[in-house]
């Protein structure tokens, strides 16, 4: 008889490194202080390591295939707009177009040189019966973007030569992607076949990359580490939604080119009749007349229903992160929690004393709200946070922490007598309690909410004292 009980929950304990269960070991030394300590020994995805395997699904679960499939969808839809962006894009106020290298790392993306050459070369080593294949790794910088087609079509070789499928006659980005989605269900179980996690790496960095070229070229927001395996949070950029509305600069635009074809017409009238004697310059010039770049510029701009062009999915506080390893979509809640966390087990002792730059810039991404610096020092000066001055002697190596002193003495250098000469005993620096910066961020928060409550209120009010004096 078949066992069909399904395992306990489990969860990771980055203390055990490991993920563990909710029962406690029997030589547990205190059960009150954790969440289970029993290994669990269910197998898992090879993706997320978070869901268990079943029958269906021995090596990865239906969640990250789809994960996967949507990284494929997006490369194809991606890659559409590379033109566009090494055309008409902009970073800091220029055209990309008129940089250095015209159209920018857009413009290096929709290279094809030496995709379907017998010399190919790919971003993962060597590929069956290629043993040349990694000539990426001795040229390539580790910041330079790299054409799409290369990885892809890798990957479609590997997978085809695995499933005994022919290669096609000229690759391209959009039939490697539907194939590779059409068999990405076998792919997913495959025990035999390519390096299947390397291969969802790859889709994921790609789809990462070309959404980074696309959003002016700038690099995702970046975050702390993964609760569940340590590799470094991003921020999800999302696909843009154009406005299709008619707005005043469409409905210009299609008017310059309406006249423009009339004014061709009119010059096919001209030359069939002569009798009506040789066209004007006018008409000539209104026949050649095309839009400019200002032209087609406002007509991209969208309406005021349409503000979801792009960018970061939710740039609120605390969303749209998400681990470039397995994939873990963060709530507020679980970032907020993963920051504070880091912060008291991430100090110089880990003990919840951290630098006072470290804790402003945690604060600033918690609260969403510019926390410089100099804020936290004041806090710490007028007592709202607990503060200390930590002490290392350059003599010994010696490390003592004492209580925050005057602000200027906690920079100030001891100096003693050395072998003969002055040198300085120890070196100090300050440090702020985590816990009290989040509490005082969050007060912070409250009350520019209730700041601009009442604004809005004050500018309501003026609003109907002048609606009430007009009438």
């Amino acid at each position: 008889m078949t066992d069909t009980r399904r395992p306990p929950a489990c969860h990771h304990d980055q203390e055990a490194g490991h993920r563990v269960t909710r029962e406690h070991r029997d030589d547990c030394p205190d059960p009150s202080t954790h969440n289970g300590c029993v290994p669990c020994t269910a197998p898992h995805c090879v993706l997320c390591g978070r869901a268990h395997a079943d029958n269906d699904h021995p090596l990865t679960c239906p969640e990250c295939i789809g994960k996967v499939r949507v990284d494929l969808d997006d490369i194809r839809h991606l890659c559409r707009h590379l033109r566009w962006q090494a055309a008409r894009g902009g970073r800091d106020g220029r055209l990309i177009a008129a940089a250095p290298i015209p159209g920018g790392d857009a413009m290096v993306l929709i290279a094809r040189a030496g995709a379907d050459a017998d010399d190919l070369i790919t971003s993962f080593g060597p590929i069956k019966g290629n043993p040349k294949a990694n000539l990426l790794d001795e040229d390539h910088h580790p910041h330079d973007v790299v054409p799409p087609l290369l990885p892809l079509i890798g990957w479609d070789y590997q997978w085809r030569h695995h499933f005994d499928h022919h290669p096609p006659a000229k690759p391209s980005v959009t039939g490697i992607t539907h194939y590779l989605a059409d068999h990405l269900t076998r792919m997913a179980q495959a025990v035999d076949g390519p390096d299947w996690v390397r291969f969802a790496d790859d889709i994921a960095a790609l789809r990462r990359q070309l959404e980074g070229v696309l959003h002016d070229e700038r690099e995702p927001e970046r975050g702390i580490g993964c609760f569940e395996c340590g590799r470094q949070l991003v921020r999800k950029f999302g696909d843009p939604k154009p406005c299709r509305h008619r707005t005043p600069g469409r409905v210009h635009l299609d008017q310059v080119k309406a006249d423009a074809t009339a004014a061709r017409r009119r010059l096919q009238v001209l030359a069939t009749y002569p009798e009506l004697g040789p066209p004007t310059y006018a008409e000539e010039r209104a026949a050649r007349r095309v839009p400019t770049a200002a032209e087609e510029s406002r007509a991209r701009i969208p309406c005021s229903e349409c503000t979801n062009q792009g960018g970061i999915v939710d740039p609120s506080i605390g969303q749209s992160w998400e681990c470039t390893g397995c994939r873990k979509a963060y709530t507020p809640g679980e970032y907020a929690n993963a920051v504070r966390s880091h912060l008291l087990k991430g100090g110089p002792d880990g003990d919840g004393w951290t630098h006072i730059t470290m804790a402003a810039e945690a604060a600033t991404t918690q609260t969403g709200l510019p926390i410089p610096a100099s804020t936290v020092r004041k806090w710490m000066d007028r007592g709202k946070v607990a503060g200390v001055c930590r002490w290392t002697s350059s003599i010994d190596g010696r490390t003592a922490v004492v209580p925050q002193a005057a602000p200027g003495r906690a920079h100030s250098v001891i100096v003693a007598e050395y072998a003969g000469r002055v040198v300085p005993a120890a070196w100090g620096s300050r440090l702020v309690f985590w816990p009290d910066v989040a509490d005082q961020a969050a007060k912070m928060v409250v009350r520019s909410h209730d700041a601009e409550v009442a604004r809005r209120l004050r500018a309501e009010k003026a609003a109907l004292e002048a609606t009430g004096k007009a009438s």
